[in-house]
């Protein structure tokens, strides 16, 4: 069930970049074809429950690490004994909501094409997988325009926590082996 829901927001980003594009009708219809069979593909390697719930927990602090940073620039207000500004803390909820639900719907989502793509690599994964976080990043210039910053700012904590949590995941079932 969790990867069906999964499948709606990827599905309904990729449509709306495809076919809110300036494209003409034949080369739409030809990546929305491609889309559709790379989501048969895949649809295997997203059968894992662990991997997507790392992955949205990887999410979870990513979007929590930008908003970490402007809290503890905004320090100076709170320590000028005037009081908390409960509108610098209201904002920075949304931005982390914002932040929260970029993450999910197109950070998972280029995780595990990342995963996807770098399973057969052993000696460069790291990098490579590193490469096309940041690739996807940039790629959402397309759409953020200049907020893309931001994106890069959340898709380099996504992966370096997602690297983190799958190190700590292998490592502990590795010791229920032994």
């Amino acid at each position: 069930m969790y990867k069906y829901l999964l499948y709606i927001p990827v599905f309904a980003i990729v449509a709306f970049i495809i076919w809110a594009s300036s494209w003409g009708i034949g080369i739409k219809i030809t990546f929305s074809v491609i889309i559709l069979i790379f989501f048969l593909t895949i649809n295997k390697f997203l059968s894992t429950k662990s991997t997507v719930f790392r992955k949205v927990t990887a999410a979870f602090y990513a979007s929590l690490c930008p908003i970490a940073f402007l809290l503890l620039m905004d320090l100076g207000s709170i320590n000028d004994y005037s009081g908390v500004d409960f509108a610098d803390l209201y904002f920075f909820a949304a931005l982390f909501l914002i932040f929260l639900f970029g993450s999910i719907v197109y950070g998972v989502p280029t995780s595990l094409i990342s995963d996807f793509a770098t399973s057969d690599v052993k000696r460069y994964r790291f990098p490579l997988a590193f490469l096309i976080h940041l690739g996807f990043a940039l790629f959402s210039y397309l759409f953020l325009g200049q907020l893309m910053y931001f994106a890069l700012f959340v898709a380099v904590f996504f992966f370096l926590f997602d690297e983190l949590l799958r190190k700590r995941e292998t490592t502990r079932s590795l010791k229920s082996l032994a």
